[in-house]
């Protein structure tokens, strides 16, 4: 059987070549080489596939275990700059093929959309469902608090009277009802909008979720922002300046939030006595984390860099050998800055 298919493979191949359609798009269909050259860029997707597996393996340490299970290396929760580069690798990876302009923007984004929601559904049922083990009628209370409660966990917060019973809270939009609650979320996450502002409407149902409503965004602005970009390819000065200005833009926004913000109480300073000094503080934090434009900002500098990769094309250059080096030191920078923060803990 697998030799009929090498015959056939090779027929359609020769056919292909008598008639004059053999070329760079063979490439696409069939196995897929590690190393594609497509409109002349060429990009080795095995790279871009082990950093998404490292980047995986960065959202695993960030959600498994305690603060306290890891020791030292707590410390790296305190950097996560994986989520960042997920965005920006989203980006670069949409724009690398270098296909022409998109006519039908909202087509497209129908199309990327239903690719992926199928997978999505799959996750939310599963998510209801588990949801549904500790949060039904009968175990609902009717109020709502950021932090966790000293009767959370036992009984009156007494641990002689044993471990509470499973339950759940409203929404900060509808703390009193079960139902709204309840509806909202289903709404909410059916639609993939779980950000700011409408997170007040909804319970939080997970990271992936989360992940995928900043990601869906951004697919609604790419066709327009790859069609104005693309009038500009092959422009290497103007993509250079373009991040820059991107990247100044992003570090503006950080010290702005962080000085604006970093004297706010903390966020566990509410509890049944009325002290809400914490609740601003959460409603920020959790405000600014699920506010898409913020993540936008990274899918656009990775489809900027991608066009930048095309217009200098390093891969063709008689010294990408040192582009190589480049690549390699940055990935070195990222790992002594590591150790480097694991290692604040045994220098204190």
């Amino acid at each position: 059987m697998n030799e009929c298919f090498s015959q056939l493979s090779q027929f359609s191949k020769g056919l292909a070549k008598v008639l004059g359609f053999e070329g760079e798009e063979e490439e696409a269909a069939g196995d897929l080489p590690p190393v594609v050259k497509k409109n002349n860029t060429f990009i080795d997707w095995r790279v871009i596939s082990g950093f998404r597996f490292i980047l995986a393996c960065y959202v695993m340490f960030m959600h498994i275990g305690s603060n306290k299970s890891w020791g030292a290396f707590n410390n790296l929760r305190g950097w996560p700059w994986h989520v960042h580069v997920f965005f920006t690798l989203g980006g670069f990876s949409l724009v690398a093929p270098m296909n022409p302009v998109i006519p039908k923007k909202f087509k497209y984004f129908v199309a990327r959309f239903m690719a992926m929601y199928p997978m999505y559904i799959v996750a939310l049922i599963f998510v209801f469902a588990n949801l549904l083990v500790s949060c039904r009628p009968s175990t609902f209370r009717p109020q709502f608090h950021y932090d966790a409660q000293p009767d959370d966990l036992y009984i009156n917060g007494n641990e002689e009277e044993g471990v509470g019973p499973l339950f759940c809270e409203g929404t900060p939009a509808t703390p009193n009802s079960y139902w709204a609650s309840l509806f909202l979320t289903l709404v909410v996450y059916l639609f993939g909008v779980a950000i700011t502002p409408v997170w007040v409407l909804s319970w939080w149902m997970g990271y992936y979720f989360w992940f995928s409503a900043m990601y869906y965004q951004c697919l609604m602005i790419f066709p327009a922002m790859y069609n104005v970009l693309f009038k500009w390819r092959s422009k290497t000065r103007f993509y250079v300046k373009l991040l820059i200005g991107l990247i100044l833009l992003n570090f503006f926004i950080l010290l702005l939030t962080w000085f604006l913000f970093e004297t706010g109480p903390g966020y566990n300073l509410i509890d049944d006595s009325g002290n809400k000094e914490g609740e601003l503080h959460n409603q920020v934090g959790l405000g600014w984390y699920l506010f898409s434009p913020f993540w936008m900002l990274y899918f656009v500098m990775g489809s900027c860099a991608a066009f930048l990769y095309d217009a200098y094309r390093p891969a063709e250059k008689s010294n990408k050998r040192v582009w190589g080096y480049v690549a390699d030191g940055c990935t070195l920078i990222m790992l002594a800055w590591g150790i480097a923060i694991v290692s604040i803990l045994f220098v204190r």
